[in-house]
């Protein structure tokens, strides 16, 4: 008798006689941009004119290291975000130590530290343009962008 027709289906599907993708597989497809996009590195915030991390930022870091032991390969920068209050000069050195702090706090978990760019970007690229208290607390922050996978 004839053999049976493969079956058709579409990029990505599974059929019974194939394996799905693994969690490194589906990694591997993924874009630098794509990558970004799923957001597995949360923000660490800060409070008002401050660069000690919080409990919240601790445990924030402390996810953010698991994810990053998981896949080695990948690097990273850190960028320090401060609010809109202050000189450009004081907050391009707030959102520097602020950089630093997370850098150093992710080493103290195991991370390389040669995988850990730091830029500040003070005051210059704002994720809330609004004014007041609520915006300015989502402004100072530590964001992360994977670099290289």
């Amino acid at each position: 008798p004839p053999a049976p027709a493969s079956p058709v289906h579409s990029a990505g599907a599974t059929t019974s006689a194939e394996t799905p993708l693994s969690e490194a597989d589906l990694f591997q497809r993924m874009t630098l941009d794509d990558l970004n996009a799923s957001h597995p590195l949360n923000d660490v915030f800060f409070d008002y004119d401050a660069t000690t991390l919080r409990d919240d930022g601790r445990q924030v870091l402390q996810q953010n290291a698991q994810w990053l032991a998981k896949w080695p390969q990948t690097r990273i920068s850190v960028y320090g975000h401060c609010d809109e209050r202050g000189t450009g000069e004081y907050n391009l050195a707030l959102g520097d130590q602020r950089a630093v702090t997370v850098r150093n706090y992710l080493t103290g978990l195991g991370v390389n530290p040669d995988r850990i760019q730091t830029v500040s970007l003070g005051k210059e690229s704002p994720f809330c343009t609004a004014t007041g208290e609520s915006c300015w607390a989502q402004n100072r922050r530590g964001h992360f962008v994977i670099t290289r996978k």
